[in-house]
């Protein structure tokens, strides 16, 4: 009996075990789902780079990076005490289009611009600031989602103290 309830215990121990040879317990994950995670965890890093080299030296007030997804936005709900306006800048990648609408001041702001193309280039549009107040926009993504995007907020105009 003693013989048989060991090798039950050797097979469960085996059948626990990867091709190693060492147990695999529930946070383990196979290549293709650390590949996955890790490329999801990067999505957006090369548009980030591509605002930074664009506004070297300017002072961001917010900033955003992921995914393509079809909906983006996001609002600050104050800008600092002089600050005037605010250039938002947006980049991204995989061939859909955005259209934009944007919040300064409390007052909803529509884009004239014609819907940008996700093809690594650089969206702006300055939005003037009043009191302080919210700053915001929201995106909608169509066509592919393939690709990442990057946002940010630079102040553009400070009221002389």
């Amino acid at each position: 009996m003693s013989a048989s309830l060991f090798l039950l215990a050797a097979v469960m121990f085996i059948g626990a075990c990867g091709p190693g040879g060492s147990a695999r317990g529930p946070a383990s994950h196979s290549g293709a789902s650390r590949s996955a995670s890790a490329q999801a965890s990067e999505a957006g890093q090369a548009e980030k780079a591509v605002l930074e080299q664009s506004f070297p030296g300017r002072e961001s007030l917010g900033d955003g990076f992921g995914k393509l997804r079809q909906e983006i936005g996001n609002t600050l709900a104050a800008t600092p005490k002089g600050v005037l306006s605010v250039t938002f800048a947006f980049v991204c990648t995989g061939g859909a289009k955005v259209s934009f609408t944007f919040e300064a001041g409390g007052k909803e702001v529509r884009s004239a611009a014609p819907a940008p193309t996700c093809d690594k280039s650089v969206f702006q549009r300055s939005l003037t600031v009043s009191r302080g107040g919210p700053v915001g926009f929201s995106a909608d993504v169509t066509g592919s989602d393939g690709g990442g995007f990057a946002y940010s907020y630079y102040v553009e105009k400070k009221q002389l103290p």
